[in-house]
């Protein structure tokens, strides 16, 4: 439990800041992004927010034209790294979600205390947005604060073999113990006033460093530490927003609703700003390749792929059965074009972008419900 013992409790939020500009600050890793995530994130973000400086933490190796051309289309500033010559050396075997925070506090560090009013950290390859995400969460003139939100409510951190084991192997059996009965708060999307944000990013930045983190690193494990900082009071003014109340929706939770037109609510029937997770529902996810980067190679299926499959929607058509084998997959015409590739394959679920290929033939036996989910089966 040393690796958060020396940092400073933060029980008492700072007085608010004085002169600071009016500018905000996007921030994320792009590391091997994918364009057509890429321009879904900035392309949504400039439609709502065309005013919010756009930073992207991007591998030199995989800097080519078309990453330039897209972040200048859509003013985004691009800070290559070279992994590896990342420092501590360590780093350079370390999963991009756990290295980014040495290279996200990194930056802060290089910009002036005044330059910013708020931060928003995004996983950039999996969000979108409806709305300017900071006037709708931080407001005109917001107090220090730093604003984290639930991810799956399901379960405890102490119920959730991921989470609470993340935080058994990096901070030891005690630590999970005290943050057991605590709500999973998702490190994908935060949102703070700068100073909370940077302080919060030094934090993330020291644990992933150290000597001993190294035997706990894995992917996922910045959420474990994530909700450790959180959980024990060592996040400036933070502010745990659950689902139901929240303007960013972590779809994965399966608490917001996305209506007939695309369009994600909280339960009180708000708007949500930021939209995350947006690739575990794979009709979601094509509405917004076809609006924001049709003119991606690649970005939009082929629809034409499943004309021979009846397709049902919000539904695990197969839950148990007839499993045939398992395949990556964004869009219900990639499971489609894997199934007629399969030998003895008859149908498919679409869930979490993978393709659950089946041997079934027609939609026979019930029909469990899965929001998010897809199901086909060959005709005939």
């Amino acid at each position: 439990e040393r690796l958060v013992a020396a940092l400073p409790g933060s029980s008492v939020p700072p007085p608010p800041r004085r002169g600071a500009t009016g500018r905000d600050l996007a921030i994320g890793l792009a590391k091997e992004i994918d364009a057509k995530h890429l321009v879904v994130f900035a392309a949504s973000l400039r439609q709502h927010a065309p005013a919010v400086d756009l930073a992207l933490l991007v591998d030199a190796p995989s800097l080519d034209g078309e990453l330039e051309r897209l972040c200048k289309k859509y003013k985004a500033t691009l800070h290559p790294y070279d992994p590896q010559t990342l420092e501590p050396a360590r780093l350079r075997r370390f999963h991009p979600s756990t290295f980014r925070w040495p290279l996200i506090a990194r930056h802060l560090a290089e910009v002036r205390p005044d330059a910013y009013r708020g931060v928003l950290f995004a996983d950039v390859r999996d969000t979108a947005f409806q709305a300017d995400p900071f006037s709708t969460i931080l407001g005109p003139n917001p107090a220090p604060v730093f604003y984290a939100f639930h991810g799956v409510e399901s379960r405890t951190i102490g119920e959730c073999g991921w989470n609470g084991g993340w935080i058994k192997d990096c901070f030891g059996e005690g630590a999970r113990k005290r943050v057991a009965s605590k709500p999973i708060v998702c490190s994908g999307v935060s949102v703070a006033t700068f100073a909370e944000a940077k302080k919060y990013a030094d934090q993330m930045a020291a644990i992933v460093s150290d000597r001993e983190f190294a035997s706990c690193e894995r992917n996922g494990v910045d959420q474990g530490v994530h909700n450790v900082l959180l959980h024990e009071g060592k996040v400036a003014a933070a502010k745990i927003i659950p689902q139901r109340d929240a303007l960013v929706a972590n779809l994965q939770a399966k608490v917001a609703t996305i209506d007939g037109e695309n369009i994600v609510r909280n339960k009180k029937r708000q708007l949500v700003a930021v939209v995350h997770q947006y690739d575990r529902f794979p009709n979601l996810a094509t509405h917004y390749y076809k609006t924001f980067a049709a003119d991606v190679q690649g970005a939009v299926p082929d629809a034409s792929s499943c004309k021979n499959y009846d397709v049902k929607n919000d539904v695990d058509a197969f839950k148990g059965r007839c499993d045939l084998s398992i395949s990556g997959g964004a869009h219900p015409a990639d499971c489609c074009v894997k199934c007629d590739k399969t030998p003895g394959c008859g149908a498919w679920t679409l869930a979490g972008s993978v393709c659950y290929l089946k041997t079934c033939r027609g939609f026979s036996g019930g029909l469990a419900s899965m929001a998010g989910a897809v199901s086909g089966a060959k005709r005939g």
